[in-house]
């Protein structure tokens, strides 16, 4: 006996249910069947919706399967991308060090004074701005004047104009020079060295959790 549609799928549901003994009283009262009938029938359904279930568990797993396989491979990429950055931050640090150990080694110490600053607006990604102050030093060496403007710049002033500062001047060069001071020595450095270790850390990190 053929069954429609909604028979077929109401029995299905019982047999998903594991109601076999529900699915032949059904074939019974619906069709009028004999038990030995309903009995055979339902067997019949119940492996065809065990075969469909376990074929609908081996897609999923499959899937599942190949979207860890994808996540994987993202995330290794990612960690790459993360220790590529870290790593040529960290060697543009290495490189500053050096630099400015070497500039202070050959330079000559002079007093310098601060007697400006130069300012500019600063504009975040909000639209907001801010006025930024680079200090503006003289310096004498063998009589000549020199001026230099700080590479660092602040939302504040960091000297007061008139303020006495070492200046670290090439006596091969005299207008190259810089202040003798953390911020506008090591600021730089300090800033790309902590991104270079932090980017470096997260890619490391990112490679021993999706190994």
């Amino acid at each position: 006996m053929k069954l429609s549609p909604s028979q077929k799928d109401h029995l299905e549901k019982l047999l998903r249910e594991s109601d076999e003994l529900g699915a032949v009283r059904y074939l019974q009262n619906s069709l009028g069947m004999s038990a030995e009938e309903a009995l055979a029938l339902t067997e019949k359904l119940d492996k065809t919706v065990e075969e469909d279930h376990s074929a609908t568990v081996r897609q999923m797993f499959k899937r599942g399967t190949g979207l860890q396989k994808d996540g994987k491979k993202a995330s290794k990429w990612g960690a790459g991308i993360f220790l590529f950055f870290g790593l040529v931050m960290l060697g543009v640090a290495v490189y500053i060090f050096y630099s400015n150990y070497i500039f202070a080694e050959h330079a000559v110490a002079v007093e310098g004074v601060v007697v400006d600053y130069d300012t500019y607006y600063s504009t975040d990604d909000d639209g907001h701005s801010t006025l930024m102050y680079s200090a503006i030093f003289e310096y004498e060496y063998q009589g000549e004047v020199y001026s230099h403007v700080s590479e660092v710049s602040s939302s504040s002033p960091d000297h007061d104009e008139g303020e006495v500062v070492e200046m670290l001047i090439d006596p091969q060069a005299p207008n190259k020079a810089m202040a003798n001071t953390l911020w506008e020595r090591w600021f730089t450095l300090i800033i790309i060295g902590f991104f270079g270790i932090m980017f470096t850390g997260a890619g490391v990190m990112i490679l021993k959790v999706f190994r």
